[in-house]
């Protein structure tokens, strides 16, 4: 029995030895950015430079090996460089400012530039429009200023 349990732990280690594929470290290596400092912020994912980004990825490939989870990793790595380190901020805090101010810009523009185009739709009818008796008087004061040439 206990040779059956043995054999079965080796099994499920034998599994987790394997290493991580390119694919999983690549997917968690996008949520954060290369800080060599060459680079401008580039993902850690595809950053080329050899000092800080191939390192980084290596270092993640040895901790999904070791069976740590996607957002254990991330956290380790905000806990190490801060939250400079992510790719995009969380949508928190002050950092929530960051995500809605655009839509916020957007709909703002969007409502002035509806508002603008009514207000022109509306001089541009009430200034055509002259009534009969706004005619009248206009003819009236037209004939006066000529008899007085």
């Amino acid at each position: 029995m206990w040779m059956w349990i043995a054999f079965g732990l080796l099994l499920t280690q034998a599994g987790s030895v394997q290493g991580a594929s390119s694919a999983e470290i690549k997917e968690v290596a996008q949520e954060l950015v290369c800080l060599c400092g060459d680079c401008a912020r580039e993902s850690l994912a595809t950053c080329l430079c050899t000092d800080f980004a191939v390192p980084q990825r290596e270092h993640i490939g040895r901790l999904l090996d070791q069976g740590k989870t996607h957002g254990e990793i991330i956290d380790e790595y905000v806990s190490t460089y801060g939250q400079m380190a992510l790719a995009a901020p969380p949508p928190e805090g002050i950092n929530l400012l960051a995500w809605v101010t655009p839509f916020a810009a957007l709909i703002f523009g969007i409502l002035l530039i509806r508002s603008i185009l009514r207000n022109r739709r509306t001089e541009s009818t009430s200034t055509a429009v002259v009534g009969g008796a706004q005619r009248d008087r206009l003819q009236r004061e037209l004939e006066r200023f000529d008899e007085d040439d």
